[in-house]
């Protein structure tokens, strides 16, 4: 490995965010293929629900993958 990818793989290692228990809106859509409104209308339809933490509407990570069902 030459110098350059040593710092190629140290910044990216260092920007990566850990996955926590909850995520944000946009990232439940990115997860799930789907478009921002779909994950809001799924909030107002309490088919996933919503945690405050100041303005951002956050979701746990659990609830948005338990969406998913195996194909059958």
């Amino acid at each position: 490995m030459n110098e350059m990818e040593g710092a190629i793989m140290t910044r990216s290692a260092t920007t990566e965010k850990p996955e926590g228990p909850y995520i944000a809106v946009r990232e439940a859509a990115v997860l799930l293929r789907l478009s921002e409104i779909s994950i809001r209308r799924y909030l107002t339809q309490g088919r996933l629900r919503r945690f405050k933490a100041g303005s951002r509407t956050l979701l746990r990570r659990d609830d948005v993958l338990a969406l998913v069902k195996p194909a059958s």
